[in-house]
């Protein structure tokens, strides 16, 4: 017998036979569940980089921007653009509620768009200038043109403060230092630029480009060697403050989508506090305030070091009297009300230059106190040497004034002569 033809055989091969149609069936079926596959992800990278170039064009949408401000400082929400292009519909709502549409190169406005409000022709950009609290609220920015539409969203939320009028104000005395604090968490792309008087570009801070800078050589120089820029804090200190170097600082911090922006108006006081006390006498160094508010930072220092320290926010009122030695220890007292500190039982190790620093959002005080602490406090030689001579000299005009006095009654007391002639 054949064995190719054998009924073994045959039932062998047609189980080969069946098996491998199955393994083709198997890979017919894999091989169209991949090409299934190929297109929806496909499809579905087609509509992720659809969105992609969505967003580059028009901006994150459904992206709400958060801004906080304090009332009276300038915010800026940025439309992202650099020039609007002639198709380019640029509409900005508050609370729903139409304020302006740039269109065609124009600007329309309506009731809503108050004085405080610029907005900028080239960019979009809406600038809110001292700030309201009236101001809060959501802003929509509507972009449309011939490639679609978008949305941006800003919650602005305005913090109110009886005090603000949008400038900081810091007195210092010449020759101090002064740090100027934007009282802001820097993140790492944020834009920090600090100006003098409106039109110098004095410092700069752009994190993701690790660039800190002063530029201490502008307006003549009269910053030279007197700039330094903290790049955790963006805080700007200036040092050996003059004329020239005071006046109207501002500085902007600028995000992602906006820039809020602050100012500070730096004054020289010639005023310095000169104290002279006996020895034991109780002695009060006043803070210049009647009322401590919720958010000032008071420090006092002894030339270099801290002695004591009010916060109103966390409700520490604190002196370190065991510095120095212990020389102070027992003697210093702090008003809860004004800050003012107070040293009892004075001591002539006491004498010598006091320094406060009260600090908060709205304003800076700086004031220097000269105390002297003497055994038994006399007036200097040259007091010793006027005071004898102007007793002279008052003892002198009384003299005379006497005299003259004396005359006067004298001359009232004796009678007129009548002569009378005897006719011839």
């Amino acid at each position: 017998m054949n064995p190719w033809f054998s009924p073994g055989f045959s039932r062998v091969r047609h189980r080969n036979t069946q098996r491998e149609k199955k393994d083709f069936n198997n890979s017919t079926d894999h091989l169209l569940s991949n090409t299934h596959l190929y297109i929806n992800m496909k499809s579905a990278l087609i509509h992720v980089l659809f969105l992609l170039c969505a967003t580059c064009v028009f901006g994150d949408a459904d992206i709400v921007e958060t801004v906080s401000a304090i009332e009276g400082e300038s915010v800026t929400l940025l439309s992202n653009f650099t020039k609007i292009q002639k198709d380019d519909e640029i509409e900005w709502r508050l609370n729903e509620k139409h304020i302006a549409v740039i269109s065609g190169g124009s600007i329309t406005t309506n009731g809503a768009f108050r004085d405080g409000l610029q907005l900028d022709k080239q960019t979009g950009d809406l600038k809110i200038t001292n700030i309201r609290t009236t101001d809060s609220g959501e802003y929509k920015l509507n972009i449309k043109n011939t490639r679609g539409s978008s949305v941006q969203t800003f919650s602005v939320k305005v913090e109110t403060d009886p005090r603000s009028d949008g400038v900081t104000v810091v007195s210092v005395t010449e020759g101090d230092s002064v740090i100027l604090h934007p009282d802001t968490e820097i993140l790492k792309d944020d834009e920090i630029l600090w100006r003098f008087r409106e039109k110098y570009d004095i410092a700069k801070i752009k994190k993701d480009e690790d660039i800190i800078s002063t530029f201490d050589d502008i307006a003549d120089g009269i910053f030279r060697h007197r700039l330094h820029l903290n790049h955790q804090t963006g805080n700007l200190i200036i040092s050996d403050i003059t004329s020239k170097t005071s006046g109207l600082y501002e500085v902007d911090i600028k995000r992602r989508k906006h820039i809020i922006q602050k100012s500070f108006n730096v004054t020289i006081t010639d005023k310095q506090d000169i104290l002279s006390v006996n020895e034991g006498v109780d002695v009060t160094l006043g803070s210049g305030v009647t009322e401590l508010h919720r958010d000032d930072r008071v420090q006092w220092r002894f030339e270099h070091e801290v002695v004591a320290k009010v916060n109103k926010t966390a409700g520490i009122v604190i002196t370190f009297d065991d510095v120095l030695d212990g020389r102070f220890r027992g003697r210093l007292q702090l008003d809860n009300q004004t800050g003012s500190l107070i040293i009892t039982h004075t001591r002539t190790t006491d004498s010598g230059l006091y320094y406060l620093d009260i600090t908060s959002d709205r304003h800076v005080i700086l004031r220097k106190f000269v105390l002297s602490v003497c055994d038994s406090c006399r007036f200097p030689d040259y007091v010793t040497l006027i005071c004898p001579a102007f007793g002279v000299a008052v003892g002198i005009l009384l003299v005379a004034c006497g005299v003259s006095h004396c005359r006067r009654r004298r001359f009232k007391q004796v009678p007129r002569r009548v002569i009378k002639r005897s006719s011839i």
